[in-house]
């Protein structure tokens, strides 16, 4: 099993919601920092209300999802890509992912699909949208 996982600063319930509104996202596990043991050995410094683990199922792939761990930079390295069968579909979610972010690449057609665009959203992440055709 492959589980990509996202490091979140501090937002990464605000970012499942978002998921959960735009993307249909079904959270499978969620655990937050307040629900460690004492004696874990875990940084107490984080918030309490911070998510330790998550796992977040989006369409058949599942993400692990966290505020913890080391700072890195987002958005740069990698990005998700979500095929849908009709223009409609696709653009709503790509004007969900995009309040609060940047568009990368407009919505447009191109050779490979009827519609096709790059967004990042508010957290930093990167999302091709496009239809299947």
């Amino acid at each position: 099993m492959l589980l990509p996982a996202i490091h979140f600063e501090g937002n990464c319930n605000e970012a499942i919601s978002l998921y959960k509104e735009v993307l249909g996202a079904e959270v499978q596990a969620i655990a937050y920092f307040k629900d460690r043991p004492a004696d874990s050995g875990m940084e107490e410094t984080l918030p309490d209300d911070f998510v330790m683990h998550s796992e977040v199922k989006i369409s058949d792939v599942v993400l692990s999802m966290t505020d913890g761990g080391e700072k890195r930079p987002t958005g740069d390295n990698f990005s998700f890509i979500i095929i849908k069968e009709n223009k409609e579909e696709v653009t709503d979610i790509y004007n969900g992912l995009l309040e609060g972010g940047k568009e990368i690449i407009a919505l447009a057609p191109v050779f490979w699909a009827s519609t096709y665009g790059l967004v990042e959203d508010k957290f930093g992440i990167s999302w091709q949208v496009m239809t299947r055709e």
